[in-house]
């Protein structure tokens, strides 16, 4: 596949949200709750590629000590460009641009199993002898 016109943007709605998640075959959520994480996101981060969606992610997080990257997702035609690196590096800049001298931001995420290698690749370590994450779905 050609990335001949590729765009980043930083901004995502609740269509273009559903949109990715349900391509990878994420959960879905209603729509208000979509909203609701949205305006509650510290960084968002769109791929369109050929002015079509291609991928998306999210920084969450308390804005001063640790934040999380959520809902990395490229589009299963798009996988394997590159596009995904993209999204991660670009939601580390963003990270990395608002952290003042002297302080220091703690990044954490919870891959996809089989996904560790990829994220290593983008400078993140992987430890699991040393810390394993876990994870509990509430839901009513």
């Amino acid at each position: 596949m050609k990335l001949e016109d590729l765009k980043m943007e930083h901004k995502i709605n609740e269509d273009e949200f559903l949109e990715v998640i349900e391509s990878v075959g994420f959960k879905t959520y209603p729509k208000y709750q979509i909203t609701t994480a949205l305006k509650n996101t510290m960084y968002m981060v769109k791929v369109i590629v050929n002015n079509e969606l291609a991928g998306i992610g999210r920084v969450v997080g308390d804005g001063s000590i640790v934040c999380m990257l959520s809902d990395i997702c490229v589009k299963p035609k798009f996988q394997n460009n590159g596009i995904g690196k993209m999204i991660v590096l670009e939601l580390k800049r963003l990270i990395e641009e608002n952290v003042k001298d002297g302080e220091k931001m703690q990044i954490e995420l919870t891959p996809t199993a089989g996904n560790e290698p990829f994220y290593e690749k983008c400078g993140f370590k992987y430890k699991p002898d040393v810390i394993t994450g876990m994870y509990l779905w509430i839901k009513k």
